[in-house]
């Protein structure tokens, strides 16, 4: 386990965001992270109009605080005296958080209250929307180092000045830096998304192994249908989560620069023409013959905790477009199972070294609330968040996680699901997840393309059009209202 650590430590420093593990893709320099996100700043917000901006007007500008804030001296604040609130899309964090407000309200007494939700993915849009709109932006929102939260990017403030600023790698301060604002975008912690195993009815079906290629992953499945067991649970309703956000983007992974590249060209207007590119097809490949085929009567209106309920209780042998964050939902219903569950990735191709284990860094920023206290008080909880070790030790042990700051001490309690991410990305067979970089207004448009054709509504070559129409139409103004 050390020496795993040890070179967890090692890669985490030596690579950036952008392009697969292993590619030698260099992370971008703080001055190019900016301009090419100040930019999709401008078109997202533009784009993600409707909401965003109709919100911003109904909402009173909050007073820029943040060189205010830098003088604040939050020991000098009455004890109970400032509440700050936080909404992160990381749903996973509910059953667990007062563990950490007890934990930093013990040493910050200035501290009445954190006030926090967790919701879905698919619904932590909405509710900043309407947050903003009522002039109350929570403190402490998630955002992202791509153009899926840019809209959110001129509502927050620097953390140029905080202790985990000062913790962070270069790759993580430039991708993190957002021109104009100054570095806003914090690293919490590493999730990997693909396949979770359950080993025990891997070996009842004669397995001794995970599928590394897609034909073994199809014989698997034929296997386990011989010994009577189901071989997957998908959550196919959770068209946000299961088929755009987990899965979605995993035909990109083996691509040059993960597939960054490419996005921005189809972005621009630019003909990707998918009906011949080998990715997208050796993705396809597996939904038509494996995923499919094998899928539960009724899986697109199957929700994610009935197909997580049954892989924890292991009625089930895989469930696909989930992750190491499942460690305390697995802690909470069945921990033996953490003994035989691995995680590995989703396998499209039959060559093992192209496949790619998605990989996210969960990120947050602080707003401007227009109270430099409430500011400050935000900017050092979110600090400690990211940076303490007590912090740091929650996140491992209780959640499952590795933490993003690499100069945090690693728990000899560190979960399996965590270090097998860990050593797919030592192996160079992650990709960071492509949606990041997608942004967040068509993500309902190419949800709902998977959506119809997992129902079998739309063929492979009605999807395949539909898909790069979504594109094509952001290229030519389409949501821009």
């Amino acid at each position: 386990m050390k020496k795993v650590i040890a070179m967890w430590l090692v890669f985490v420093m030596a690579v950036g965001l952008a392009g697969c593990g292993g590619s030698g893709a260099p992370a971008q320099d703080a001055s190019s992270a900016g301009e090419e996100t100040a930019a999709a700043v401008s078109e997202t917000k533009e784009e993600s109009a409707g909401a965003v901006e109709a919100a911003s007007e109904a909402a009173e500008p909050a007073a820029t605080s943040e060189a205010a804030a830098e003088a604040v001296d939050l020991a000098a604040q009455p004890d109970n005296s400032v509440t700050i609130s936080i909404q992160l899309a990381l749903s996973n964090f509910a059953l667990e958080f007062d563990q950490i407000v007890e934990a930093y309200k013990k040493d910050h007494p200035w501290i009445k209250d954190i006030e926090y939700n967790f919701p879905a993915s698919a619904a932590n849009e909405d509710l900043l929307v309407a947050a903003l709109s009522a002039g109350e932006l929570p403190d402490i929102i998630t955002t992202a180092y791509g153009a899926s939260f840019a809209q959110w990017f001129p509502y927050c403030v620097d953390m140029s000045d905080t202790y985990a600023y000062t913790q962070m790698t270069d790759a993580q301060i430039a991708n993190g830096t957002i021109d104009p604002y100054g570095t806003i975008v914090m690293p919490i912690y590493e999730e990997g998304t693909g396949i979770l195993y359950n080993l025990r009815l891997l070996e009842e079906a004669g397995w001794d192994h995970t599928p590394q290629t897609r034909d073994e992953l199809l014989q698997l499945c034929k296997d386990l249908t011989d010994a009577g067991i189901t071989p997957f649970m998908h959550q196919w309703a959770e068209v946000y989560l299961n088929l755009y956000l987990w899965t979605g983007g995993t035909w990109t992974g083996a691509k040059e620069n993960g597939g960054v590249d490419l996005i921005n060209s189809m972005l621009a207007g630019e003909d990707a023409d998918l009906a011949n590119d080998p990715d997208w097809n050796a993705f396809l490949d597996t939904y038509e013959q494996i995923l499919i085929p094998y899928a539960q009567e009724n899986a697109i209106a199957t929700d994610k905790w009935t197909c997580r309920n049954a892989f924890f209780m292991e009625e089930c042998a895989m469930l696909v477009g989930e992750g190491s964050f499942e460690v305390p939902n697995i802690l909470n219903t069945n921990p033996d199972l953490l003994n035989y569950v691995e995680q590995s990735y989703l396998p499209i191709y039959n060559e093992p070294e192209k496949n790619r284990l998605q990989t996210d860094t969960m990120c947050a920023s602080v707003t401007d609330s227009g109270d430099p206290v409430r500011t400050a008080a935000a900017k050092d909880f979110l600090s400690w968040f990211i940076s303490s070790e007590e912090a740091g030790k929650w996140h491992q042990e209780v959640m499952g996680s590795p933490t993003s700051i690499v100069t945090l001490p690693t728990s000899e309690k560190l979960p399996c699901l965590a270090v097998d991410v860990i050593e797919l990305m030592q192996k160079g067979q992650n990709c960071q997840a492509i949606y990041v970089y997608i942004p967040s207004v068509l993500s309902t448009d190419l949800g709902n393309c998977w959506a119809r054709f997992v129902a079998g509504q739309d063929d492979r070559e009605t999807f395949t059009k539909a898909y790069e129409e979504v594109f094509k139409n952001y290229a030519d103004g389409f949501y821009t209202g």
